[in-house]
């Protein structure tokens, strides 16, 4: 497998992109400090090994994004960000003039007020989300860390990956459980 990268549109137009990155890296470290006050074990596992190719521009995490929001800027379909690390969290800053354009997440029944210059922290792989209609220029800049980013670091530093450990803990308790019906079905016969 190959090592991650910067985006191809980050590579088509370098220069405008690392000028973006730069003029915006206090509030990539504002978003960086509040990931470390909430989720400070994912903060410290976005530190640890470095990324192949380029340094960390957007604070904590791999990369970012600006959000334009396609056919229709003011408004995005129900997804899940299902590339994005499973067991880490992504940071949203809401900007532009709008009015309207909260935030949905559908799993937790929420529906998030988010003013320009909001910041949201969630895992965004694992909830099915939105934002409702918005009047006015709304766009968004996220910062994320790609699943492939953890394959990368565990085929090159041998860190184990969480998904796998939660598989393993399903397993023994899977295998508990199954233990446990054998010896009460063996002590009823």
């Amino acid at each position: 497998m190959k090592e991650p990268n910067q985006t191809l549109e980050h590579r088509w137009n370098q220069e405008e992109h690392d000028e973006f990155l730069k003029e915006n890296s206090e509030l990539f470290h504002q978003m960086s400090a509040l990931l470390g006050q909430i989720a400070p074990g994912v903060f410290k596992e976005f530190q640890k090994y470095p990324l192949p190719n380029h340094q960390r521009a957007c604070g904590a995490w791999a990369a970012c994004v600006i959000n334009n929001g396609r056919n229709n800027p003011n408004q995005t379909e129900i997804h899940r960000d299902v590339k994005e690390s499973q067991y880490g969290y992504s940071c949203i800053v809401s900007c532009g003039n709008y009015t309207g354009g909260h935030l949905v997440l559908y799993d937790l029944g929420y529906t998030i007020e988010m003013i320009p210059g909001d910041l949201l922290l969630f895992p965004d792989s694992l909830i099915h989300h939105s934002n409702e209609p918005a009047t006015g220029v709304r766009k968004s800049v996220v910062c994320f860390t790609q699943e492939n980013v953890y394959d990368y670091w565990h085929r090159t530093y041998a860190i184990p990956l969480k998904r796998h450990q939660a598989k393993e803990r399903r397993k023994k308790k899977e295998n508990k459980l199954k233990v446990r019906k054998y010896k009460e079905d063996k002590a009823n016969r």
